[in-house]
């Protein structure tokens, strides 16, 4: 059976430890779906060069925007094995922690946390 793993990825540092997330998740056989804050495209950008953001999603199965609040992975039908949210930025964390769905990134991790 497919692993299905939302992968959040937001402006702290480490790019490159998204990089290879969500390359290892497809090595595994994962379906991934993956969404990147502003924060995190300026990182990616800057940590990882100018094509960065494109070599990232071109791994992931399934890209989604940040602000797309209406995104399959926003509602607890969407059935997951789990998400992973790398790099996370205190910021995140704090909205993670605290409940705040604000974005697709933290509002992912509250459903996911619900379910």
């Amino acid at each position: 059976m497919t692993k299905r793993i939302i992968v959040g990825v937001t402006g702290a540092s480490g790019s490159v430890l998204a990089l290879e997330t969500v390359r290892q998740l497809v090595r595994g056989g994962a379906e991934t779906h993956l969404v990147t804050s502003k924060g995190a495209r300026m990182t990616i950008a800057h940590e990882l060069g100018p094509d960065g953001l494109a070599q990232l999603v071109s791994l992931a199965n399934h890209t989604h925007s940040h602000q797309d609040l209406a995104a399959p992975i926003a509602s607890g039908s969407f059935r997951t094995d789990g998400m992973i949210v790398v790099p996370c930025s205190m910021r995140t964390l704090a909205a993670m922690a605290h409940g705040l769905g604000d974005n697709l990134v933290t509002r992912a991790a509250d459903v996911v946390l619900k379910e």
